[in-house]
């Protein structure tokens, strides 16, 4: 019986990933959409050096740091998506490990064990980790960044192993997300706050400096992100799952997780910025902002979870009778709602993705590869080049910049057969105007809610 129960103890966080996993697996897609432009170009450039061909990074860009993570995917599973979102799961369920090690120690057993139970079963985490996006790396960086700075303060070693860890860390999630920008601010901070001498305070200042100038000089900026987007339509995603666009119950949804988040933030103010991952998280938030997304509102998720459950448990503590019944009585009632509407969205999720539904931009993409049988012919122009390339298996170029005319974009356009693009986006308008002034030049195979599929005739 002690040897079973010495069993269980060492190993029961590997069971619980095996069947999260084998669960998250299950529910998500097998084909090749649904995927975060950012990710699809890091994988490219690692198939891309395995398989000896021409690298991506000459017409796409310099992908995020993802690329880096994503080598062991290059080196011994080229082109293989599930394998890309097995080790995407598992980045997941680290970064869910780290949260529950950081919360039991900084907040409680019962709110790490609760909150991170309720992070993994999110549609939201769930939907990120699927489409191999930001928001699960970024909380993985965040957890390691805490874990290495206590490491590197135990050791007391200036400039060792840690300390440059510390940095190739800082320029990775630089380069994930704006939102990203949140762990080198609140490390600047920490070690301002706390420093351990004025050396390697000195260090550390000068080290975190460089690494953010360089990740963002070699990335130049953020690739593939909606600027200045509405922050309801990824807030209502804390609750009804990722990809939420307008409508009435999506507004309503993200002015409640809205209002929820800037109440959990006001009442847990100096615990947030007294704590460094608190203060990541607040910080995160507000870089994030500008560039909100599905992967700044799993952040969201985070701070809501791990510091509105303690607020939570002391409400109900407050007014509830005595016992356990009654001191925990209205917090376990909740829970359960929450977890059966969370497993009600995942399985609402499994059904659309079973039934082959897919995002507009995703529909866009798929209408390309049915109207075009001929995939050797297709050289296409997108708004999302490396999900058009892994999806159609064809050359795929980026949308050409605006030009001053119609005539002039016609040059930039010498050999392409087909675009695809959204005309309605912000960055998209210059761009369009110039299209409409080709007229007959340019055929309209498809118009969607996601964009314009035109094919170039010569």
């Amino acid at each position: 019986m002690d040897t079973l129960s010495r069993f269980i103890a060492r190993y029961w966080g590997l069971a619980v990933f095996l069947l999260w996993g084998a669960l998250a697996l299950w529910l998500g897609r097998s084909t090749p959409y649904g995927l975060d432009e950012g990710a699809a170009r890091a994988l490219l450039l690692n198939w891309s050096v395995a398989g000896d061909v021409v690298n991506p990074i000459v017409i796409f860009g310099v992908p995020d740091f993802r690329a880096l993570i994503f080598i062991p995917l290059g080196v011994y599973w080229p082109g293989s998506l599930i394998a890309a979102k097995v080790f995407t799961l598992l980045a997941t369920f680290a970064a869910a490990a780290l949260l529950y090690r950081w919360s039991r120690r900084s907040l409680s057993q019962e709110t790490a064990l609760v909150a991170t139970g309720l992070l993994l079963i999110a549609p939201l985490t769930l939907a990120q980790a699927d489409a191999l996006a930001a928001g699960p790396y970024l909380l993985l960086m965040f957890g390691l960044g805490a874990w290495l700075d206590r490491s590197y303060r135990a050791a007391s070693r200036p400039l060792g192993g840690n300390y440059f860890t510390q940095m190739l860390l800082v320029a990775t999630t630089v380069t994930l997300h704006p939102a990203g920008l949140a762990y080198p601010a609140a490390l600047l901070g920490h070690w301002y706050k706390n420093p351990l001498d004025t050396r390697q305070q000195r260090h550390m200042y000068i080290g975190v400096i460089l690494a953010v100038l360089f990740a963002l000089l070699l990335q130049a900026g953020w690739h593939g992100l909606s600027w200045w987007r509405n922050p309801l339509e990824p807030l209502a995603a804390v609750m009804l799952g990722g990809g939420q666009e307008g409508g009435a119950a999506v507004t309503v949804t993200g002015l409640l997780v809205a209002g929820l988040t800037l109440l959990v933030i006001a009442l847990n103010a100096r615990k947030l910025m007294d704590d460094f991952m608190g203060a990541m998280l607040v910080l995160a938030l507000l870089f994030g902002a500008v560039a909100a997304d599905d992967a700044w509102a799993m952040l969201t998720l985070v701070v809501i979870l791990y510091y509105g459950l303690p607020q939570l448990i002391a409400l109900n503590e407050s007014l509830g009778p005595p016992g356990y019944a009654g001191k925990r009585g209205g917090v376990f009632a909740l829970l359960v709602i929450v977890a059966t509407w969370f497993m009600t969205i995942d399985r609402n999720y499994y059904e659309a993705v079973k039934r082959g539904l897919l995002s507009p931009h995703d529909q866009l993409i798929h209408t390309l590869i049915m109207e075009e049988a001929d995939k050797k012919s297709l050289r296409v122009a997108s708004q999302w080049p490396a999900r058009t390339m892994i999806a159609c298996k064809c050359e795929v170029l980026p949308l050409p910049p605006a030009a001053k005319d119609g005539e002039t974009l016609l040059i930039y356009l010498k050999g392409i057969t087909h675009i695809v693009f959204d005309p309605s986006a912000p960055e998209n308008r210059k761009l369009g105007l110039n299209i409409a002034e080709l007229g007959g030049t340019l055929e309209t195979l498809s118009l969607q809610p996601g964009g314009v599929i035109l094919k170039v005739r010569r």
